[in-house]
Order: C-alpha cells, then structure tokens, then sequence
C-alpha cells in the first residue's frame, strides 16, 4: 500500500474515528433525561363524582324543602279563603245547615258582619262567642261577597257615627250593602236555656227565672245560625213586608211579637198616629196591639182610608184586643162594620181535656185550636207535641157570614162547646151554667175584596185577636207551646215572607264535645309549623353530607 493510500486511508480512519465517538455522547444524554409524558388537562371539580352526587343531594333537598313551605303556604291560603276545618263536636255546632249553605253561596248582596269586639278574646269567652266567630268565618268563606271586621268601639268611637243606636260589645251588625239596611243583634241573644220547669227562654229572661224563681237550667242551645240568616235576610230582601206598630192609645208591649217578624225577615216600624197626617205608604200591615184607650174618630179615619188604599185594597190589619175591661165604643163601632165583634169577658173551657188551672178557680188558660182549612193553619208550622195557648181570651164574635164584598172566617178557637164567656160585669155570685155553654172563636178573619182589571181579585183584611195573652214573651218563647208559630203565621198568610224562613235545628251545648284545647292547639301548631320543618331540614343536611363523601 502506498504512502499516499496511507494517508488517504489514514484520513478516513479518523473521520470515521470521530463520527463513531460522537453518537455515544449524544445517546448518553439522551438517555440522562427524563422522557416528557402529554400533559394533562387540569382537573374540574364541577364534573367530579362526589360533586355530582353532593350537588344533587344539595338541589334535591332544596326542592324538598320549597315544596313543603309552597304546600304549607297554599294549604294555608285554602283553608283561610275556605275554611276547611273538621268540626269535632257530637252535636256539630260548629256547622252551618245545609239551606243556610246554600242561601248563603247563592245570595247575591255585599254582607258586612261588623262585630264589636276583639276576635281573640271572642273565641276565648266561651262556646257561643266562639260559634260565632266560626259561623261568621264559614259565612265569608261560602260567599266572597261576605266580608267581616272587629272593631273595638274604644279605639275606634267614630264607628258609632253610622248608626242612630247606642252600640255595645259583644254585638253582631248585619248590613246590606245593596238596600244598605242593617240589623244589630246581641250575641247573649244566641242562647236559649231550657229551664227546670220545661219552657225555654233567653238570656234576660232566664237569669230572672233562676235568680228570683228558684228555676234551674237543665239544657241550653244556639239560636246563632237563626239569628244570623234571619239578620241577613231581612237587610237583603229587595222587597221586604213592613209590619207598623200603632203607638199612642196605651197599647201594650208589643216586644215578643216584633222579635218573632224581625226573627223572620220582617221589617217593623212604629207610628204615632195621632202625630202623623196618615199611616206610612210603605206599610203592609197595621197592628194594634191591646189598647187600652178609644180611638179618636180621626185616627179610625185614617186607618180606613189606609185599608181602602185608593179602592186598590191590599193592605192589612191585625188587631189584638186586650183582657183590660175598658171601654172603646169607637173601635168597637169600626170593627162592626167589618162584621166583627169583641166580646166584654174571658172565655172559661170546662172541658178539662183542653182547660189548665193555674192560681185561679176559673180555667182561664185553655188549648186553642187553630182551623185546618184556613191558610193561616198552612202557614202555622207548629212543633210536634205543642199546644197553642189562651190565656184570659176574649171571644171573638161573627156578626155575619158574609155580607156584600164582606167575608168573614174562622182561623182559631176554643176547643169544643163546652166554654162560657165570664163577663166584665160579673158579681160575686156569678156561677156558669151548663145551658149557657157554646163553642167561641178566638181569631176571626175579615176582608173586603175588589176585583182588577184582569178579574184577579185583591183583598184588604182585618183580622181580630181575643187577647194580647196569646203572644207575649212567655207563651211565644216556651218551646213547649205554639204560640210563636200562630203569630207568624197570621202575617206569613198576609205577605210575601211566606216561604222565605229557613228551617235551622238549635244547636246544643249541653251535649258531650270532642274540642280541642287551646294548649294542645298551640302544641299541635308547633309541631306542624315548626318542630317538622326543621326535623326535615336536618334530615336533608345529613344526608347531603352523607352523600357528597361518595
């Protein structure tokens, strides 16, 4: 090999020396690092799985919660717009009737109950005042036309400034917001006490009987309902009877009798009529009641020319004769011409099926017998089991059957013949005598009648009583007796009210009841308003805890 081969392959020896050494070293640091794994993207919490559980543990517990409090919330919104309570008592005396349910849905008139007391301390007074207060709420919620407001009359004087009357507590104002009419009742006047000698009377009269009679109560019941819709009716009807009172010939106290019509949607006024050019227009029937004065020939005047009523008739008018013995030519003159004559003495009945002896020798209270086939004995809804009584009755006599225009009819009597009149003029020697006893009438009706041109016919009436005995207080309160239905029906005959009264049951208190306390109330209020919320809270807080760990 030649010199120059040498160093030709000598140059390539170490070109290739070189090469070789240098890749080791490159491999070498190569392999001294670290090789670079991707990068990760960095982790959301949002999507990890303790978060998902957690959150909706969180949302699930949230909605839970929201749901309880917007039922709670709805739930109280229905039963303070519906008063949906269950009534607990045996005698259901929290409950209205079914007619008053559904004459109170479908009235169609802006009721104002306006109670002159604090609502609280009502229902804290006692079971009547809580009645109340529940009966006015079921009311408002049956009608939403109803509304009702408590007002204390100390904090509020300027109430008073809407009404003539003296206002009191524990009063109950009805008020018609279409004829704007109202009526005040007393809440004492709710109950009704049935005393130890088997009549029913109210408040006032039983407190007099047990204080200063040695009576004691033996059940007592609400007449609330009643006394409400009665209220309710009589400032709502568009066109309701007034009943006018004539005052100024010593009448006597006509109290019981104007209770009982405005008790059934009556409207009553009273009239001086010696004071006052002629009877009211808008009178439908005219009462006297017991007087013990004549009349003056101007006020007979008066009272024809309201009964003639321009020769269209329709009118009406009730007189009750009094036992007092005087003397009234001029009355007795003008009931004459209507055929009708008012006897001077007390019908005796001898028949000692019909004929009670109390503290007289004489059987001056008697049964009296209401005639079935008069529209007065139709409109009398008589209670199962009681009597209509007489007491000091005078009779009443027909002069006539009928005589022209003129009709006379029997509506009520002493039972059987077996009665004779006791005369005013009577000595002590007087005795009754078998050959003089005879069958008397009581009430006697008499019209006039006139027919229009549609040949319908249109009557005036007057309508005669032997005694103001048979409607005072007592007689017509005592539920054992019917003189309170006898009374009513000689108007309900006579007017448009007829048919417009509601049949309520009393409710009594003196039944076993199932209340619940005001304690367990409140208990029962917490428990429900707050112990349960919360218990439900914590439960959904331990289990969002719970679950976030998975």
């Amino acid at each position: 090999m030649s010199e120059n081969e040498d160093i030709k392959i000598g140059q390539s020896d170490e070109v290739v020396t070189e090469e070789t050494s240098e890749k080791p070293q490159e491999t070498a640091k190569t392999a001294e690092k670290p090789v670079k794994k991707p990068k990760k993207a960095g982790k959301n919490p949002f999507k990890s799985r303790k978060f998902k559980h957690g959150s909706l543990s969180v949302v699930f517990t949230v909605m839970f919660i929201a749901g309880i409090v917007l039922i709670n919330i709805i739930l109280n919104l229905v039963l303070e717009r519906f008063n949906v309570e269950a009534d607990l008592t045996s005698g259901s005396i929290f409950t209205l009737g079914d007619e008053t349910v559904d004459y109170i849905s479908h009235l169609d008139d802006d009721i104002s109950f306006f109670v002159t007391a604090d609502k609280d301390e009502l229902k804290g007074a006692g079971q009547l005042y809580e009645q109340t207060v529940e009966y006015l709420d079921r009311m408002t919620a049956l009608n939403s036309r109803f509304s009702v407001k408590y007002v204390n009359l100390l904090k509020d004087p300027d109430f008073t400034n809407d009404y003539v009357e003296t206002l009191q507590n524990y009063q109950v104002i009805v008020r018609s917001g279409k004829t704007d009419r109202y009526r005040i009742l007393s809440i004492n006047d709710f109950m009704k006490y049935k005393l130890s000698d088997g009549n029913t009377y109210d408040y006032s009269e039983a407190s007099m009987y047990v204080n200063y009679g040695g009576y004691t109560v033996t059940d007592y019941s609400s007449v609330a309902e009643e006394q409400l819709v009665s209220a309710i009716m009589s400032v709502s009807l568009d066109d309701p009877t007034v009943v006018t009172f004539v005052k100024g010939y010593g009448e006597s106290n006509s109290t019981a009798l104007e209770t009982i019509l405005t008790d059934n949607a009556y409207v009553t006024q009273e009239a001086e009529i010696e004071r006052i050019e002629a009877i009211p227009e808008n009178t439908d029937i005219l009462v006297i009641h017991g007087p013990t004065k004549d009349y003056s020939l101007d006020s007979i005047t008066k009272i024809d020319t309201w009964l003639s009523n321009n020769g269209k008739y329709g009118k009406n008018l009730i007189y009750i004769a009094t036992p007092d013995t005087s003397e009234t030519p001029n009355l007795d003159e003008y009931l004459a011409e209507w055929g009708i004559e008012v006897g001077r003495g007390y019908i005796l009945q001898f028949d000692e099926n019909h004929a009670y002896y109390t503290g007289s020798a004489l059987p001056v209270m008697q049964d009296i017998e209401m005639k079935t086939d008069t529209a007065y004995y139709e409109a009398m809804k008589k209670s199962a089991g009681s009597s209509f009584i007489g007491y000091y009755v005078r009779p009443v006599i027909k002069l006539w059957e009928n005589e022209g225009n003129l009709a006379n009819v029997s509506i009520a009597s002493a039972y059987g013949d077996s009665c004779i009149m006791f005369p005013f003029t009577a000595d002590e020697g007087w005795a009754p005598s078998e050959d003089n006893f005879a069958a008397y009438d009581v009430i006697v009706e008499a019209s006039k009648v006139q027919f229009a041109d549609n040949n319908q016919p249109t009557y005036s009436k007057v309508i005669v009583c032997g005694s103001d005995q048979l409607f005072t207080d007592y007689f017509t309160t005592a539920s054992n007796y019917s003189n309170g239905e006898a009374a009513l029906s000689l108007f309900d005959a006579n007017s448009e009210n007829n048919g417009k009264t509601i049949s309520i049951v009393e409710k009594s208190f003196a039944a076993e009841t199932y209340q619940i306390d005001r304690s367990t109330q409140i208990a029962i209020g917490v428990a429900f308003a707050i112990v349960t919320p919360v218990v439900i809270i914590i439960i959904g807080i331990i289990v969002w805890l719970r679950r976030r760990r998975l």
